[in-house]
């Protein structure tokens, strides 16, 4: 597939930055009196986006949810007020070298070169400026106080440089989770930025930190706008890496399409084992129903592989109640299933809350010794009632060597005050 550099070469991202912003002559005029302010510390501010606030030294706060900074006993109780953004920027050798960000009350400190108020558009301009042309941290640092500047629209700008393959790998996984904000403040049309993002989530070429970024920022999209794309990246069959990425992001959205599709999926695809131990996860994650374990239950026969019934057992395990832990006894007690799956069965039973007297009883429903050996470190690891009787009956009664020297070990460690007894007695025959 064509690769996204493509579309967004370098003089691209110059010419949408130009084009985003009227007042581009102002801000390359920032940008000159920043870097004739010479070495050392720099700051300038302009005025912050509506639901922006901070105490103007140490956090800041956007929309009332996401915090930034230190928060402590101390600052909790400290205004979080509304006012400018304040950028600082350090120099070194005439390069910026580290940007760090405020809100709130305008601070000074010594010793910084203080240019005074900027317009926002102008501030936004140069940072995101800095985030195309710069290197190494500074680049990254430039995109989020930016972000916060009152009237800036990002979304074109901020594609351009996720887009942009010369750029540094952060610079793009920032630049590619800011613009999913921009659809969510309601700054970008969803379908640009979607289409946007499946070009980079494609493009085989591309770094895979930065394609996985872009696959999970469609899964973020406000109001569920990316999971129709996700559905579509989860099919592509020519890059398994891929299709398991958009499959995680699906299995994670709680969408109610994307469980649907999972439902579909399991149901009629020929997924990999992977895959479908992925979706199984997702069936069985946070937003799992007692349906959604009976659907698990019913496709756990033609499911393609070890890794897939195992997220069954687990689900099933994790969601609980009578009917999945009769199930999971069920395929424990199964001599059809392989002695690997059936202990993990087992497992799962005991986690699904299976009782002791439960678990007691499938010892003589099972003829095999590795099972039963299984059972035995079950009991072992329980002070309950019912499993020391059946581990002393073992030790009693067992034909098999093996599993009664087993028992017996198991018996060594318990702190029954019966066991000593039978022990003794055991010895003596």
């Amino acid at each position: 597939m064509t690769s996204l550099r493509t579309y967004f070469s370098a003089a691209a991202v110059l010419s949408l930055l130009g084009s985003a912003f009227a007042g581009d002559v102002a801000a390359q005029n920032l940008a000159g009196r920043v870097q004739s302010a010479g070495n050392g510390l720099v700051q300038f501010n302009y005025p912050a986006r509506d639901g922006v606030c901070g105490n103007g030294k140490s956090f800041i706060n956007i929309g009332g949810n996401s915090w930034y900074g230190t928060i402590n006993e101390s600052t909790q109780r400290e205004l979080c007020e509304t006012g400018p953004v304040r950028v600082v920027m350090n120099k070194a050798d005439g390069q910026i070298v580290s940007i760090e960000t405020f809100v709130g009350p305008l601070q000074t400190e010594p010793g910084v070169n203080d240019l005074g108020a900027v317009s926002a558009s102008d501030a936004a301009a140069y940072l995101l400026e800095l985030a195309a042309r710069g290197e190494g941290k500074p680049s990254r640092d430039a995109i989020f106080p930016a972000s916060l500047a009152q009237g800036a629209q990002l979304a074109e700008p901020l594609l351009s440089i996720a887009g942009d393959q010369s750029r540094p790998r952060e610079t793009r996984r920032q630049a590619i989770s800011y613009a999913g904000r921009e659809v969510e403040r309601g700054n970008a049309p969803a379908d640009r930025v979607t289409s946007a993002l499946v070009r980079i989530a494609t493009d085989g070429a591309d770094n895979s930190d930065v394609r996985a970024r872009a696959v999970s920022v469609l899964a973020g999209l406000d109001r569920g706008q990316g999971i129709p794309a996700l559905m579509e990246l989860s099919r592509s069959s020519n890059d398994p890496w891929l299709a398991s990425r958009a499959m995680q992001s699906l299995a994670r959205s709680g969408d109610p399409r994307a469980r649907e599709y999972l439902r579909t999926a399991l149901r009629g695809r020929a997924l990999s084992d992977d895959l479908a131990s992925t979706a199984v996860r997702g069936m069985g994650g946070s937003y799992a129903t007692a349906s959604d374990a009976a659907f698990l239950r019913e496709v756990y026969s033609s499911l393609p592989g070890a890794k897939s019934k195992n997220s069954v057992f687990s689900a099933v395990a994790e969601i609980g109640g009578a009917d999945n832990r009769q199930w999971l006894l069920a395929r424990a007690r199964d001599a059809n299933e392989d002695s690997d799956v059936r202990r993990r069965a087992l497992s799962a039973a005991r986690k699904a809350g299976a009782e002791m007297s439960e678990l007691v009883s499938l010892y003589d429903a099972v003829g095999d010794q590795q099972m039963k050996q299984s059972l035995i470190s079950l009991y072992g690891s329980s002070s309950e009632r019912p499993a020391v009787d059946k581990l002393i009956s073992i030790a009693r009664t067992e034909t098999d060597r093996t599993l009664r020297r087993r028992a017996i070990s198991r018996l060594s460690k318990s702190d029954d005050p019966r066991v000593k007894q039978v022990l003794q007695e055991i010895v003596e025959r």
